[in-house]
C-alpha cells in the first residue's frame, strides 16, 4: 500500500501571492521609470565592481598607493579628459626629439570634457563632474533606446513583441560587459545620448532639429561618416516611397533633407578642422591620431588584414573577409528586417567604418557599444524570457572581467579599455 502523498507546501502559493501584485504594480509603472531603475541597479553593480577593482590596482604615475572609487575613475582616457576640462587644448602640435607629433588632448573630442567643465564650477572635482555627465547622459540614453526601439520594431511587430525587443535593447545597453564607460569620465555616454535623439528625430523625419543634434554629435564622437551613410540611405529610401506613390518631395521637406544630408557631412570635419584653427597646422588632428597607432599614422584597413595574420597565420585575412561578409548578410536577412532601414544601416555602417580606419584593439569591445539595436532582437527570441536573462547573466559576468582586465591599469604599460 503505497503511503499518502505529502499535503502541497503552501509557501509557493504564498510567494507567489505575493510576487504577483509587485509584478503587476511593476509593470504598471511607465517604461521609462522601469528603464531608469534597471539602469541605477546596474550602475551600483559597476560601482561595486570598480572599488572592489581599486583594491587591486597598484600605484602609478595615475593612481596613489591604495585608490580609492574615485581615484580609479580617472585612469586611462580619463586623464586627457581631465586635462581638457581643467587646462583646455595646446595651442601647437606636440612633437617629440624626433619631430613626430606626440600623444595629446588634440586627439580627443570637446563636448563631455566642456560639459565636466561646467559642473566643476560649482566646485566638483573632475572625477565626480566627469562621473556626472557620463551617469545623467547614460540614463538619458537608455530611456532613449527603449523609445527608439519601440517606435521601430512597433511598425513591423505586433505591439507586444515590440514592447519586448525595446526592454531587452535598454536592458542589455545597462549591463553590457563595457558599462563601465557609462559611469567614468569617457564620451560613450554623451555620444549614446546624441546618437539615439538623432536616430528619433530621423525616424519622426524631424529633419532640422536631427540636423543640429548631428553637429553636436560630430564634437562628440569620430561617428559623422557612417552617421550620413544613414542620412543618405533614408532620403534614397523615403524618395523612392514617395516615387512609388506618384508624389515627390515638397520644396520645404526638401530643402531640410539637404540641410539634414549636408550637416551630418559636415560633422565629421567639425573638430579636424577646429584642430587645425587652434595649432594652425591642417593635419593636427589625424596627425595626433597617428601618434596612437602602431606605425605612427592612420592606415585604412591594413592594420586588420595584419592583425589577422598576424594572429592566425595564411588564415587570419580570409577568415576576416568570410566573418564581416557572414555579419552583412545576417543584418541584411529577414532576422534583422523588424529593426527597420535606419537601424539596419548604422548597423552596418559604423563596424564598415571601425573597419576602415580603426586598429583592431581593445578599445574595440567599448566601441561596439553603439550597436545598442541589435540588442532589441534579443527580446524578439521564440524563447524570449530564457534568453534575455541568459545575456544580462552572461553580460554582468563578463562586464567584472572587463574591468578588471582593462580597466586596472599595471604599470608601466598595459591594453587599453
Amino acid at each position: 500500500m503505497s503511503a499518502p502523498a505529502a499535503p502541497a507546501h503552501p509557501a509557493g502559493p504564498r510567494a507567489r501571492a505575493l510576487v504577483r501584485p509587485l509584478l503587476l504594480r511593476w509593470l504598471r509603472l511607465p517604461a521609462a521609470v522601469r528603464v531608469l531603475a534597471v539602469y541605477a541597479l546596474a550602475r551600483l553593480f559597476t560601482a561595486a565592481v570598480l572599488a572592489a577593482v581599486a583594491r587591486f590596482q597598484p600605484p602609478s604615475a595615475w593612481t596613489p598607493q591604495d585608490p580609492g572609487y574615485a581615484d580609479v575613475l580617472v585612469l586611462w582616457d580619463a586623464t586627457w579628459y581631465r586635462s581638457i576640462a581643467e587646462h583646455g587644448y595646446p595651442s601647437a602640435v606636440p612633437l617629440g626629439a624626433d619631430g613626430d607629433p606626440r600623444q595629446s588632448e588634440l586627439a580627443f573630442y570637446p563636448v563631455a570634457p566642456l560639459l565636466a567643465r561646467a559642473l566643476m564650477a560649482t566646485g566638483l572635482p573632475f572625477a565626480w563632474a566627469g562621473s556626472l555627465v557620463s551617469l545623467l547622459t547614460g540614463a538619458a540614453a537608455a530611456v532613449g533606446v527603449h523609445a527608439l526601439l519601440l517606435r521601430a520594431l512597433s511598425a513591423r511587430r505586433p505591439a507586444g513583441a515590440a514592447r519586448r525587443g525595446a526592454w531587452s535593447a535598454a536592458v542589455l545597453l545597462c549591463v553590457c560587459p563595457p558599462a563601465v564607460v557609462l559611469q567614468v569620465p569617457y564620451t560613450e555616454g554623451p555620444a549614446l545620448a546624441l546618437l539615439v535623439a538623432f536616430l528619433l528625430l530621423l525616424q519622426r523625419r524631424r529633419y532640422l532639429p536631427a540636423a543640429a543634434v548631428a553637429l553636436v554629435l560630430g564634437l562628440t564622437r569620430p561617428v559623422a561618416v557612417p552617421l550620413s551613410v544613414v542620412v543618405a540611405v533614408h532620403l534614397l529610401l523615403r524618395a523612392r516611397e514617395g516615387h512609388r506613390r506618384g508624389a515627390v518631395l515638397g520644396g520645404r521637406v526638401a530643402l531640410r533633407a539637404l540641410v539634414l544630408l549636408g550637416a551630418s557631412s559636415a560633422a565629421g570635419l567639425l573638430w579636424p578642422v577646429t584642430a587645425a584653427l587652434l595649432t594652425g597646422r591642417a593635419d593636427a588632428y589625424t596627425a595626433t591620431m597617428g601618434a596612437w597607432r602602431a606605425g605612427g599614422r592612420v592606415e585604412w584597413l591594413q592594420p586588420w588584414w595584419s592583425v589577422s595574420r598576424y594572429l592566425l597565420g595564411g588564415a587570419g585575412p580570409p577568415l576576416l573577409v568570410l566573418l564581416v561578409v557572414a555579419y552583412a548578410a545576417w543584418l541584411l536577412s529577414r532576422r534583422t528586417a523588424a529593426l527597420g532601414a535606419d537601424l539596419r544601416t548604422w548597423c552596418l555602417a559604423y563596424p564598415a567604418y571601425l573597419l576602415v580606419v580603426l586598429d583592431p584593439f581593445t578599445s574595440l569591445f567599448r566601441y561596439l557599444v553603439l550597436l545598442f539595436p541589435l540588442g532589441g532582437l534579443v527580446g524578439l527570441h521564440p524563447r524570449r524570457r530564457g534568453a534575455l536573462g541568459a545575456w544580462v547573466a552572461a553580460s554582468l559576468a563578463l562586464q567584472v572581467v572587463w574591468t578588471a582586465w582593462l580597466w586596472r591599469f599595471s604599470p608601466p604599460s598595459d591594453w587599453p579599455p
